[in-house]
């Protein structure tokens, strides 16, 4: 059990730190291309973007997450899965090269022919890393990883700003694309040691697909749902709207999905060796929902709080419309965590087939919702999102229930109270920013620091079990640094 915490420490660890560089630094190109490109240009790369994400999903086909969970691992399973992919990139450039007009034109955007094009090319630089990462999350190597992605970001980040600069307008964020990816690829086989060689089994495609099919099926269903607000919004609204409703949702995803997709990529390789234990499985996972709670709750919280006045501060005029859709889509990150671990416990369980049917039926819910949503602008289209969000948690906690025990009720538990402590700190933090005339920088830093206080004094009122695992790891690691000193 120690053992076990130790690697799972140490894995969240690096995946930390490389959120922190990597997205941290993500977060400041963003920014500056922001202030540089015009909402439509974010628009027109949005709506390229979805059908991206549907090929990396279906390149993929769930064999990467098969590799990772399987107990033991051949080399002839490893390259089979690598030209698996690789045929599979192959097939889908040529139907992304063949379609682009066709999205062009449903879109109404002629310019997008020619960007789907030259961004379809990302689907081979990242077919190249399926396997690879796979070996090194195997190998709880994240450190690689962290390297990695930082660098891509960094890379990738300074050539976006300097097209930018230059006049390149939207092209820059297709040069943003395709560098991130060359630079990832490059830097996962410099620090890997597994390399392909001429092999093919079918029995190693039959038995990794066998997992990996009803994943691959719920990939695809997911990337169509998680980007269904982006082809509704740009099929019926402006690239401008659309592009207003990209930045709020990359920044609400900044914080809540990637923090939260840290700490499941660390955990699940060492979780899944306890996937015959009920009770250890029980545990550890409720002490992660409790962290990751206590942790996302308030970050999104007050960024709902400073929205307007960071917006104001930022970006200007033009882009000010974000600010109500960033603010609602903030309700939604507090609760990703919850949907997201809970799904990541069923595949863990090797329940493939479970986390299909609850996809299925969580998206048909929101769908409808979100179609019902259209007549009421892009506004109503983000109500939806929050209200599905509610009501995804049903089938959700329903099956960590049934399957390890970890019932609705402790769950509920586990949630409520930093949720409650962040709400209050959130709405603070908006009071305090609206007597801020003058030194507004300096304001908001103040303002921040307090409204955090406050969120930490009523988490500890409230006894937030998050608040006192994250000390009591503390406390152990001082311990230590005091022995050696």
């Amino acid at each position: 059990m120690k053992a076990m915490s130790q690697k799972i420490g140490v894995g969240v660890f690096w995946n930390l730190v490389s959120l922190f560089m990597s997205r941290g630094a993500s977060t400041v190109f963003m920014l500056l291309l922001a202030r540089l490109l015009a909402p439509d240009a974010f628009g027109l790369v949005a709506m390229a973007t979805v059908v991206f994400e549907l090929t990396s999903a279906f390149i993929d086909s769930g064999l990467g997450i098969a590799i990772i969970r399987s107990k033991s691992v051949s080399n002839r399973d490893l390259n089979t899965v690598f030209y698996t992919n690789m045929f599979l990139s192959g097939l889908s450039y040529i139907g992304l090269f063949a379609s682009a007009p066709f999205i062009a034109s449903f879109y109404s955007q002629p310019e997008l022919t020619l960007l789907i094009q030259a961004m379809g090319l990302v689907v081979f630089l990242n077919a190249t890393k399926v396997v690879q990462t796979a070996v090194l999350s195997r190998r709880m190597d994240f450190k690689s990883q962290m390297k990695a992605n930082t660098m891509s970001v960094v890379v990738s980040g300074s050539l976006a700003l300097t097209a930018a600069w230059f006049g390149w307008g939207v092209w820059s964020l297709v040069v943003q694309m395709l560098s991130s990816a060359t630079v990832s690829a490059f830097m996962l086989w410099l620090n890997s040691r597994w390399r392909p060689g001429l092999e093919f089994s079918g029995e190693s495609f039959s038995r990794l697909f066998g997992f990996g099919k009803n994943l691959l099926v719920e990939g695809l269903l997911q990337v169509l749902f998680e980007n269904s607000y982006i082809l509704v919004i740009g099929r019926f609204f402006s690239a401008e709207a659309t592009g207003l409703y990209f930045l709020a949702k990359k920044i609400s995803n900044l914080v809540s999905q990637q923090l939260t997709a840290a700490v499941q990529q660390a955990t699940f390789p060492a979780l899944s060796t306890l996937q015959d234990d009920n009770g250890i499985l029980r545990y550890k996972y409720r002490q992660i929902m409790q962290l990751m709670m206590f942790i996302v709750s308030p970050i999104m919280a007050l960024l709902a709080g400073v929205a307007p006045t960071l917006f104001d501060l930022l970006f200007g005029e033009r882009w000010l419309a974000s600010v109500p859709y960033l603010q609602l889509l903030c309700i939604v990150g507090i609760l990703y965590p919850v949907h997201a671990l809970n799904v990541n416990l069923l595949i863990v369980k090797g329940r493939a087939d479970l986390v299909l049917k609850v996809g299925l039926l969580k998206k048909t819910v929101n769908l409808i919702l979100l179609f019902l949503a259209i007549p009421y602008g892009i506004f109503g289209i983000v109500v939806s999102q929050v209200i599905a969000s509610f009501l995804s948690l049903i089938p959700n906690t329903y099956f960590s229930s049934d399957l390890i025990g970890y019932s609705v009720v402790d769950q509920i538990e586990d949630v409520a109270k930093p949720i409650i402590s962040a709400v209050v700190s959130g709405f603070c933090l908006y009071l305090f920013l609206q007597h801020g005339q003058e030194n507004l920088l300096l304001w908001l830093i103040g303002s921040g620091f307090i409204s955090m206080l406050i969120y930490l004094v009523i988490s500890y009122l409230l006894g937030s079990e998050g608040m006192v695992l994250l000390v009591k790891k503390l406390e152990v690691k001082i311990r230590i640094a005091r022995f050696f000193r």
